[in-house]
């Protein structure tokens, strides 16, 4: 067998690229825009249910009076 037929040695792939960390500050106008629709859209939420629970309209009314109960 001569040196020629000797198959090349494979070099195992490198370590992965690290991924790279995003600059601190980057998500923060995010996360604050966020958290404002979040509290924007808990507060109406919370707004209508308030109203529909103390004063339902009378559709919602006669809708839940026609819905079985499940313990009948």
């Amino acid at each position: 067998m001569t040196r020629d037929n000797v198959p090349t040695p494979v070099q195992p792939p490198g370590p992965a690229p690290v991924p790279q960390q995003p600059a601190v500050g980057a998500g923060l106008t995010t996360a604050i825009v966020q958290g404002a629709a979040q509290g924007a859209a808990r507060s109406f939420t919370a707004r209508l249910m308030d109203k529909f629970l103390t004063n339902p309209p009378d559709w919602l009314r006669a809708l839940w009076h026609a819905l079985p109960r499940p313990w009948e």
